[in-house]
């Protein structure tokens, strides 16, 4: 069997997506973002409303329902659970994962549809966004199908195809809105422009219309039917014109703020996409590869998301996400069609040099694991403290002999199989292993056995939403310091969590009784962290009351998921 056979492949793809698939209800919810999207499917699943999402038993108007029902499918399916939650994100970035094997294999060749599916599989970003940011996922899934069903639609000149990129398309608007139909049209349109090939009809607009209006518009009929403008005005003003428009959302970041993300989350991808792009320029006048399908509405794809997001006033680093693949693609058709056949060697003086970097990079990175690993988890048996680094050693040796030896596949599947290594014992180990710096779970499981219905709950100036998943029941958002301190001298039981600088405002009141019930180390990678054996001021989560710890009460009669 040979690596070009379909078998072959079909192992691979499933190597590849092991990290996805692994411990996936090892971890409790990350918050925020996380805690969204696992709760207010389960107060669908209590309240039988499945139109209209709740969180905290309010109206979340900020994001349309097809995210929620995936969860809330998958909760019906397995029960809830950290889990199911995170099911529906596991099959997604898989299915972004053979998208992009697929869009190379169309465009290119089945070894250049295996290069795209590994890069994409051994992204950082996407394996984030498959542990913790359900919505983000998603939609990463339905516009790299939208892409690959585009490109086939233009290659075969096929209306079915078509059908199945609109059908995508209205997917991802149901996820987030707005995004999903600028990015590509955005794209298809400047690639028409510049390549002078407008290959998409009135036809087509007509049936992508048909089709987008079938998918996308019933909820938006039922949703105002039943609310009226509650969920559809906040949703377009709000959380898509108003976080373009307005930096009300999240800190100030400049226009080159995506500069730095796309190197670091995409890396060392993102510096072998960078040789690959100043290789098709240097080609631009022979075979204009920049013009063509293949390579040009990837690349303007990648484009369009960069420049619309850098123009936002609101801007997080998964922003930029839907780049990721197709750059996967343009680094894949570029590796194989002019870079990888033996007799290229002097066309790789700039990938040689950037595998020679990443192999100078490990012997540090072998160096510095154990010590990172020993501050942040030092519960850990030594040899998953200081087994990485071992492996690290040994891809140095590989890659730098493959390198010297120019042996070009060779270097790349080292290079590939140190990250895929990375990804899986941070699936199987790692990620599990941090649970003891995320205390809300547990932090839950004392409040659930200590108090009783009537109790409130609830954090302070530190944001974690997960309290009500946890709990099952609403839960108070403070951030006043007069507001909190009337919370607590009410004759209500107050369990609150907050951060250890902000509790000792409260510890300093003369005539306020408050009663410590858990402390935790926040987990946190930031370096002044590290240098300070894992803890830093204010990294450090308190679970307070008005009320002593009751030993009569310590278990509670519901089980905590």
């Amino acid at each position: 069997m040979g690596f070009r056979s379909p078998l072959a492949h079909a192992i691979i793809l499933v190597l590849i997506s092991l990290p996805y698939a692994i411990n996936l209800g090892k971890s409790s919810i990350w918050d925020a973002n996380e805690a969204f999207y696992a709760e207010t499917p389960r107060e669908m699943l209590v309240s039988g409303d499945y139109l209209a999402p709740h969180f905290n038993f309010q109206p979340r108007a900020q994001k349309p329902p097809l995210t929620y029902w995936a969860v809330l499918l998958s909760y019906k399916l397995f029960g809830v659970s950290e889990f199911a939650v995170r099911l529906p994100s596991a099959l997604a970035a898989i299915g972004v994962i053979l998208f992009s094997y697929a869009l190379a294999r169309l465009l290119f060749s089945p070894r250049a549809a295996l290069i795209a599916g590994i890069v994409t599989a051994t992204t950082a970003r996407v394996f984030i966004l498959a542990r913790r940011l359900p919505i983000d996922i998603l939609l990463l899934f339905f516009l790299t199908g939208a892409l690959y069903f585009l490109v086939r639609a233009l290659l075969r000149n096929d209306k079915r195809s078509w059908a199945f990129a609109c059908v995508f398309l209205s997917l991802g608007f149901l996820t987030k809105g707005p995004v999903a139909l600028c990015i590509p049209a955005a794209a298809y349109v400047l690639w028409a422009l510049w390549s002078r090939r407008f290959r998409i009809g009135g036809s087509h607009l007509l049936m992508g219309a048909v089709i987008f209006s079938a998918i996308v518009l019933p909820w938006y009929i039922l949703i105002y039917r039943a609310h009226g403008w509650t969920y559809i005005a906040p949703f377009f003003l709000k959380d898509n014109l108003g976080r373009f428009a307005a930096e009300t959302f999240g800190p100030a970041r400049g226009p080159l703020y995506y500069v730095s993300v796309y190197a670091v989350d995409f890396f060392p991808w993102s510096l072998l996409v960078l040789a690959a792009l100043l290789f098709l320029w240097r080609r631009r006048k022979t075979e204009e590869p920049l013009r063509s399908l293949s390579f040009g509405l990837p690349l303007v794809w990648c484009a369009v998301t960069f420049l619309l997001f850098s123009l936002s006033k609101n801007k997080q680093e998964y922003y930029i996400a839907p780049l990721y693949p197709a750059a996967a693609v343009i680094l894949a058709g570029v590796l194989d069609r002019f870079l990888l056949p033996q007799d290229q060697h002097s066309r790789n003086r700039w990938f040689t040099g950037i595998y020679v970097s990443f192999a100078a990079l490990l012997p540090g990175m072998a160096i510095l694991i154990p010590f990172a690993l020993k501050t942040l988890m030092p519960h850990l048996a030594p040899v998953l403290h200081y087994g990485p680094s071992i492996f690290l050693a040994a891809g140095f040796a590989l890659l730098w002999w493959t390198v010297v030896r120019r042996k070009h596949v060779e270097s790349f599947a080292v290079f590939a199989g140190t990250l895929w290594f990375i990804f899986l014992v941070c699936s199987t180990f790692y990620l599990p292993a941090l649970e003891p710096f995320r205390p809300v779970k547990e932090f839950c499981r004392i409040i659930d056995g200590q108090s009783d219905g009537n109790a409130q709950a609830g954090f302070f100036r530190t944001a974690v939403p997960s309290m009500v998943f946890y709990l099952r029941r609403p839960i108070f958002e403070e951030a006043g310091y007069e507001q909190m301190l009337q919370r607590l001298e009410s004759q209500q039981p107050v369990f609150c969590i907050l951060n250890r600088n902000d509790y000792a405002f409260f510890a300093e009141r003369q005539n306020l009784k408050t009663y410590v019930l858990a402390r935790r180390a926040r987990f946190s990678v930031r370096l002044s962290t590290l240098l300070n054996a894992g803890y830093s001021p204010g990294e450090e989560l308190i679970l307070i009351s008005n009320r002593p710890f009751s030993e009569k009460n310590r278990s509670g009669d519901r089980p905590i998921l």
